[in-house]
């Protein structure tokens, strides 16, 4: 019996030194030093001190669960110097309902300051995003300070609180304030840039995406407290659920629909985009109600109604990560980078509802939290899917357009192939069979009318349909050779029009094949025609100039020309660059108005 009690006694007195312990490490004083630039209040901090605490909390941070509407933080801080000292202590939550910072003089409470997001914004100690009070120590002071916290009735209440020295507080901001600009500069390029390819594509994706990142830009603001020094005057009141749950459904709705276009799930995931769909309704229509109409409701029932929504957001989450898996066969390119942008949405999601609703890890890094963190590097990746979406597109046009101008050369190669052909033919016909019935009706004629006017018309004619023939179909290229047939072509021309026509050939080569001859006359001949069709000239020159490995023709006029930009479209002159490039050759077209024009075209032999 003695035995059981003295292991009692050992018992409670083990339990009355931990406590023992444990406390004095909570309400330690904090001195400050010659060395002090910042220190975090937790260590130092007796929490609701007259409302039965739950004693010892290994966190860095202050979390008060869903209980307690008030929760209290105590602190003494010493000077040790021997000269006064001014200090700020700050608030890393920027949505706290209402805050009341009093000074505890000879166990009376005085009240310095009250603010919160109940308060205007005027009513802020200094002008911050956080919620921050300045102290004054005086030379080896010791003062003990109280910071009563009003939280949402139903909800918990996360925050880390530190003292600094002015400097310390105004080189930390500066740095912040830097950090921050960049996220909105970085997110304002982003806009830009997707409302630039929206006008150039005219694709609701690029819109969706420019007010995904201007929305979560605004939810981001308004959980670091940023969206109250610029966007509300000193007199208004943060509205918590107009100007941040707001801004957080309407990002998330817009993020959401933004995947379904990426991923192209309507096409390739129709079920799962339909599930999606469903889900996003519910999600939306949930916090809507629960924010603008049901909020009295909500707050009675802030927990069930918090797991409800995670377990939808989750499914979602799931959804998302099952349309990335698929789509990834498809165009791994920008997926790989909507994923990572994906992951950093996720990890700063989930750690900041695990900070938040459960105080389970802590998401500050120098000052700001890791969702700002995830949503810059998650805009950065965003934008890279965008750049990487609109070089596809582009590198489809061009793909399209390539195959477009193959196609119309192909047509083109086989209009002239056929154009050549039905000369052929036409020629033929004319030679063989009309030729031939003339010949028969001229000795038909001569031989029973002996008319000699009758005769020399019928000669016309014969000569006629022969020149047609010839200048239709060139049989006498293989007989002359192109060098000669040109020559040939430019006297009769020459003969029959006002132009004077000077040919030149020097040593031009005889032996061509036939299909290059052939192609290179019906160039000559088209020009030709062009000239005297549009030209108005007076004078031509056509050489036809033979180098090592090489030949050369030019022909030039000195007609009224024309603007390339403008006028070089035609048929004619396509037909003649498409006969050119079938044999390999170059052909080239200069000409100005009233400067006339011209053509030089060069072929290896």
């Amino acid at each position: 019996m003695k035995k059981n009690c003295c292991h009692n006694k050992l018992f409670f007195l083990f339990i009355f030194l931990a406590g023992s312990y444990f406390g004095a490490a909570q309400i330690d004083t904090l001195f400050i030093d010659q060395h002090f630039t910042s220190r975090n209040l937790k260590p130092f901090s007796e929490i609701n001190k007259n409302h039965n605490g739950k004693g010892f909390d290994s966190r860095n941070y202050f979390y008060f669960s869903f209980e307690n509407e008030y929760n209290t933080i105590d602190f003494t801080v010493k000077n040790k110097l021997a000269e006064s000292k001014n200090l700020i202590i700050e608030l890393t939550n920027a949505l706290i309902k209402e805050v009341t910072f009093y000074k505890n003089e000879n166990r009376h409470l005085t009240q310095l300051f009250v603010t919160g997001i109940e308060h205007p914004i005027s009513s802020k100690a200094i002008e911050h995003r956080h919620f921050c009070f300045p102290i004054k120590l005086n030379a080896h002071e010791t003062a003990t300070y109280k910071i009563k916290l009003k939280k949402e009735s139903g909800k918990p209440l996360v925050t880390s609180a530190s003292i600094k020295t002015e400097r310390h507080f105004i080189k930390q901001g500066f740095i912040q304030q830097f950090v921050i600009g960049s996220y909105y500069g970085i997110s304002l390029l982003s806009v830009i840039f997707s409302l630039s390819v929206y006008y150039f594509i005219r694709k609701a994706t690029y819109i969706i995406y420019a007010g995904y990142v201007v929305f979560l830009g605004l939810f981001i603001s308004s959980y670091i407290g940023v969206f109250s020094q610029i966007f509300l005057n000193e007199g208004s009141i943060l509205n918590k659920y107009t100007h941040y749950a707001l801004f957080s459904e309407i990002s998330m709705l817009l993020f959401v629909v933004f995947s379904q276009k990426i991923l192209e799930a309507k096409t390739f995931m129709p079920k799962l985009k339909r599930l999606m769909d469903a889900l996003l309704i519910s999600v939306v229509s949930i916090r809507l109600l629960i924010h603008f109409v049901l909020t009295n409701l909500f707050e009675n029932y802030v927990a069930v109604f918090m797991k409800i929504w995670y377990v939808l957001f989750l499914i979602i989450l799931s959804v998302i990560t099952a349309e990335i898996v698929i789509y990834f066969r498809r165009k791994n390119t920008h997926t790989s980078f909507f994923a990572m942008a994906y992951v950093f949405m996720i990890i700063g999601t989930l750690a900041t509802i695990l900070y938040h609703s459960y105080g389970l890890v802590n998401t500050l890094f120098y000052g700001l939290p890791i969702i700002f963190y995830s949503s810059y590097l998650e805009i950065l990746f965003l934008t890279f899917t965008v750049v990487f979406m609109v070089k596809d597109i582009y590198d489809e046009r061009n793909i399209l357009s390539k195959k477009i101008v193959i196609q119309e050369k192909k047509n083109l190669n086989a209009f002239i192939k056929g154009e050549d052909q039905e000369r052929k033919r036409i020629g033929k016909e004319l030679h063989d069979n009309i030729g031939s019935q003339l010949s028969y009706l001229k000795r038909f004629v001569s031989d029973k009318f002996k008319d000699q006017n009758v005769n020399e018309t019928i000669d016309a004619i014969c000569h006629d349909v022969r020149n047609l023939s010839h200048e239709i179909s060139p049989s006498n290229l293989k007989i002359v050779g192109f060098e000669l047939a040109v020559k040939e072509l430019a006297e009769t021309l020459s003969n029959q029009t006002t132009l004077n026509i000077d040919f030149y050939s020097h040593h031009f080569p005889e032996n061509i094949e036939d299909d290059i001859s052939t192609q290179l006359y019906r160039v000559v001949q088209e020009a030709l025609n062009n000239i005297i069709k549009h030209a108005d000239a007076h004078q031509i020159e056509i050489q036809l100039l033979g180098h090592d490995n090489l030949i050369s023709i030019t022909i030039e006029d000195d007609g009224k020309g024309f603007n390339l930009q403008e006028d070089a479209t035609g048929l004619g002159l396509k037909n003649m660059h498409s006969r050119i490039q079938q044999i390999g050759g170059n052909f080239s077209l200069d000409s100005q108005k009233n400067k006339g024009t011209a053509i030089l075209i060069t072929l290896n032999t």
